[in-house]
């Protein structure tokens, strides 16, 4: 391997697992530091040679960055190419005015140049995922980049949580869910997801060390735990221990979608990657009856607080079905190209209701797929909307494919479309610190979906050898 593509793994895997430490990395300063860093990442993974699929994957990734510039370009231009009809905003701000204000089609003029340091990083992350991911070995060392720092940020959350609950890492004091688990980052859902996600990764590390195990004649307990040697059990062990850790921190965050979600993410990452050990007619149905069972004594065993918020509060409230009327309304004024990136916040109060309660600010819609549609138009969110289901499409069919290091490829579906549904009812994918390894993963499964024609150490089965791998 050349030095800068080693060098260039190094930093992308030093981004993603410290993406999340920085309060998630909200705000302006620190996306921006990531951006460069995973620029620089980029530029030194130049001299990798591209498969066609890698190819087809970039080029995809390339032509909705062009889309996403166009409408930055439309939203922002006093002479917008496309004729776009400019916000009345403007035009009655004129009038209150003495100074002649240049209309725009957002209503914040510049914002969405400021709002689009998140999609720069969760680019750059994917675009290097998907370039590293061919190797096999960068594939599943990125896995373990994201478990041992969902593992360490987890160990580091409970015990200070344990200390004081009121402040993250007892550095940052918190503005809210001072009963809950947020470590490393500011809002509880987003910590939930994010522990889920590693605690997937934990599980599949397990079940892959159990397949490898797996007794080939008749299936026992006492013959699968016969085969299982002493270095084998201390592996399952570790792994059985960052699995229960991150699930740990997960249920103290009490979220109730990001726990929700999760445990459906995982049960169906278990049933998945046994599939082909059960019985053929009823055997998948079985795994998830079985891991069903399993996730719901799990809530009852450690998520005594996610299940008194779900009997008390349901599955939602009533704020965020208001918002979620109000943001159609905002998506009917202005379809096609929305009301500008990043400014939500300032035009969600003239669609605010009576209904939802006067405390506090939205200023996000709980909803990231209906405010990209408020804020970037219907066009880019349909786009994005359609490839990430093309994406959904061909890690499924990674899975279904691969007869080795299954798990890359599973971790990124489950992963991704976890955090694609808890963003239908949350904001997670708007979090840089949690996007960022939701990209990562997702550029690397896609890659690791297609065989290389069996080019040695760039993910081809053909150079697989059995037997476990770190």
């Amino acid at each position: 391997m050349p030095l800068p593509v080693r060098w260039s793994s190094w930093l992308f895997c030093a981004v993603v697992a410290l993406a999340p430490l920085p309060l998630g990395s909200v705000g302006v300063i620190a996306p921006a530091i990531w951006s460069i860093l995973l620029g620089i990442a980029l530029l030194g993974v130049l001299p990798m040679r591209l498969r066609g699929s890698q190819l087809a994957i970039l080029a995809v990734t390339a032509l909705l960055t062009v889309l996403a510039m166009l409408v930055l370009h439309e939203q922002s231009a006093v002479r917008p190419w496309l004729g776009g009809a400019p916000n009345a905003l403007w035009a009655e701000a004129g009038k209150l005015l003495p100074a002649e204000l240049p209309p725009a089609v957002t209503i914040a003029r510049s914002q969405p140049f400021y709002s689009a340091g998140v999609a720069i990083a969760c680019l750059l992350s994917f675009a290097i995922g998907v370039v590293l991911g061919a190797n096999r070995a960068l594939a599943r060392g990125l896995l373990w980049v994201v478990a041992v720092a969902g593992l360490v940020y987890a160990i580091s959350g409970i015990v200070t949580f344990a200390i004081d609950p009121a402040r993250i890492y007892l550095l940052h004091e918190k503005q809210a869910h001072l009963e809950w688990l947020t470590s490393p980052f500011v809002n509880r859902n987003t910590a939930g997801i994010y522990y889920g996600c590693c605690a997937l990764i934990w599980l599949l590390f397990g079940c892959e060390l159990i397949e490898w195990r797996w007794p080939s004649r008749r299936v026992s307990l006492p013959r699968l735990l016969a085969r299982l040697d002493m270095p084998a059990r201390r592996r399952l062990a570790g792994h059985a221990f960052g699995w229960l850790t991150c699930l740990l921190a997960m249920f103290l965050t009490g979220s109730r979608g990001g726990v929700g979600i999760s445990l459906l993410a995982a049960v169906a990452a278990g049933a998945i990657f046994f599939r082909k050990r059960m019985p053929r007619r009823y055997g998948l149905i079985v795994a998830l009856g079985v891991g069903s069972l399993v996730a719901l004594a799990l809530l009852q065993l450690l998520g005594g607080g996610v299940g008194a918020r779900f009997s008390a509060m349901g599955l939602s409230d009533e704020g965020r079905f208001s918002t979620y009327r109000a943001t159609l309304r905002m998506i009917w004024d202005h379809p096609w190209l929305g009301d500008g990136f990043g400014t939500f916040e300032w035009v969600y109060p003239a669609y605010r209701t009576d209904d939802i309660s006067l405390r506090g600010t939205w200023n996000r819609a709980h909803n990231s797929w209906l405010e990209l549609a408020s804020d970037g138009g219907m066009l880019m969110a349909g786009a994005v909307m359609i490839a990430l289901l093309a994406a959904f499409g061909v890690l499924a069919h990674g899975v279904r494919t691969r007869r080795r290091d299954v798990i890359v490829p599973l971790a990124a579906l489950c992963a991704s479309v976890a955090g694609a549904l808890h963003s239908m009812i949350d904001f997670s994918l708007q979090i840089t610190g949690y996007a960022v390894v939701i990209a990562a993963l997702l550029g690397t499964g896609l890659s690791q979906s297609f065989r290389s024609g069996g080019a040695a150490g760039t993910g081809s089965d053909a150079s697989v050898t059995a037997g476990p791998a770190g």
